[in-house]
């Protein structure tokens, strides 16, 4: 039984160096290097997903792609995350008629559809990784405002709060010690759930020619490049796909655990 159990675990370790290997390789390629000898090449050994019309392997491309949209994902709801706390944060301590003018403002915000203030703002400004994230936090932040002041609220009424305020605490202080790690633990399942929408919006972006510009590798991008050879290249459409759905689907789940879990 040992050696068995000897055998199996070698045989997982190879396998898993072997894997490590074979994806650092095909990671190490140059995504951008174009190939018009072997274009719309079926998968194999060389090109594990083919290549696309212009000869680049899609499995580089794929993979290069990842880093750069969760980045800009999670650097968005980062932003969104900053922007909607400090609005909701000071319309929980402000007075009513400040509270209302703010929260109004927050919903006429959220009522403005997110990927069209992206689709806008890349538009002005021409596409690329800077309107995108822009964009994408503008039309994010509204609900972590929301989120934010609803908790903060309820938590300056408690009696810890209260007395922490009788005893003559600042509150700046009560606010950080207090308020915010209250505030912090609901937005982070949030925003959990908001970089899987924020890698959508960045694919879509990218799909109307609005994102990340060519030759950068954008799943959205790869789509439309490798729409008109649909027929002859079904693997290499499928792949950024196929990783858009999973990536997406991972965020969602994680999302939801977090929040389970708080």
């Amino acid at each position: 039984m040992a050696a068995v159990d000897q055998r199996l675990l070698w045989t997982i370790g190879a396998a898993t160096a072997v894997t490590i290997v074979t994806i650092a390789v095909i990671i190490g390629r140059d995504p951008l290097h174009q190939d018009l000898a072997v274009a719309l090449a079926p998968p194999s050994m060389l090109f594990p997903l083919g290549t696309d019309h212009l000869g680049r392997d899609v499995f580089a491309r794929l993979f290069h792609a990842l880093p750069r949209s969760i980045g800009i994902a999670t650097s968005a709801m980062a932003a969104a995350v900053a922007i909607g706390t400090l609005v909701g944060l000071a319309a929980a301590v402000s007075n009513r008629l400040v509270d209302a003018a703010m929260m109004r403002l927050t919903d006429l915000a959220l009522a403005f559809p997110g990927l069209l203030l992206a689709m806008v703002l890349a538009g002005l400004m021409g596409g690329g990784m800077l309107p995108v994230l822009v964009g994408i936090a503008l039309g994010q932040w509204p609900q972590f405002a929301r989120m934010t002041r609803s908790v903060a609220a309820a938590a300056m009424t408690e009696a810890h709060v209260e007395a922490s305020r009788l005893a003559g605490l600042a509150g700046w202080r009560i606010l950080l010690r207090q308020v915010m790690p209250r505030v912090l633990i609901h937005t982070a399942s949030l925003a959990a759930l908001g970089v899987g929408g924020a890698v959508l919006t960045i694919s879509s972006l990218g799909f109307l020619g609005l994102g990340l510009q060519p030759p950068t590798p954008e799943w959205g991008a790869m789509i439309t490049e490798l729409l008109p050879y649909m027929d002859v290249a079904p693997v290499q459409i499928a792949a950024p796909c196929v990783a858009l759905f999973v990536t997406v689907l991972a965020c969602m789940i994680a999302g939801r655990r977090l929040a389970e879990a708080i």
